[in-house]
């Protein structure tokens, strides 16, 4: 178990720790914790406890180190409790981590990149919003990303830096979308394409997988030549070497290269 440092220090001395049972899920895992109250110098009316899953994003439209928040789910988990001076109180919660978040580890390896995934706390008190500060998670690639992963290293791709662009993709709901660059070092691709982005559209049943090769232009508007996408089932571990070189192989053709 890991507890946050004070999330919040409300009215005469009311705080709020968080404590989270794990800091590592998965894309449709669960994230199980308690939020912990403890009474100030006075009764308190408490509004509402819910907690945010929240994303550092880029945002080329600024410039290229600009970044922002984003809270892209908020599950409620507590409604509305009185707190009497002095008391404490607890929250316990099992949350479903949304299935579009973002990975940040490939069986368990840190990836390299801008990204930064977390929760926070937030507490609605006589009307006001206290935010807490980020408890860091570390989000677990799921079959699917970890085999496509394999795949593209199997074929001579070397992965190079993750991050979060802001914008909507095609099938997505989360306001970013998180790309991951590999290079073509070795193997049949090498010479044929220098640089591939990859991005994973997840789904509970099925994840869409993109492929943009060599392409300047946004993935929001993205050079339809330079671009493919493609769906595998989301649990499935198997070996998807033979299915991602059709994939770059029609992409390529597509591509002239």
């Amino acid at each position: 178990m890991v507890f946050s440092k004070l999330k919040a220090l409300l009215g005469a001395g009311l705080t709020v720790d968080t404590l989270l049972h794990e800091t590592s899920v998965t894309p449709g895992g669960t994230l199980k914790g308690e939020v912990r109250i403890s009474g100030g110098e006075a009764d308190a009316a408490v509004e509402r406890i819910a907690v945010a899953f929240t994303a550092l994003i880029e945002d080329d439209a600024k410039s290229e180190d600009a970044t922002r928040v984003d809270d892209y789910f908020t599950a409620e988990v507590s409604g509305k409790f009185d707190l009497a001076k002095g008391a404490a109180h607890s929250a316990p919660f099992e949350i479903q981590v949304p299935w579009e978040t973002p990975f940040n580890a490939v069986e368990g390896r840190p990836l390299v990149g801008g990204m930064k995934l977390g929760v926070s706390t937030d507490l609605a008190l006589d009307q006001a919003m206290d935010k807490g500060d980020l408890d860091w998670l570390t989000v677990e690639a799921l079959p699917v990303h970890k085999a496509v992963w394999s795949a593209l290293e199997n074929l001579g791709f070397a992965f190079q830096e993750t991050d979060l662009e802001a914008g909507t993709i095609q099938g997505a709901t989360v306001p970013f979308y998180q790309e991951a660059e590999f290079w073509a070092t070795g193997g049949d691709y090498a010479g044929r394409v220098k640089e591939l982005e990859v991005t994973f559209v997840t789904g509970e049943a099925s994840t869409d997988v993109v492929f943009q090769a060599d392409n300047a232009s946004e993935l929001l508007a993205p050079d339809l030549n330079t671009t493919i996408r493609f769906s595998l089932p989301t649990a499935d571990a198997a070996d998807a070497t033979e299915a991602v070189r059709e994939q770059l192989d029609r992409l390529l053709t597509q591509k002239g290269a």
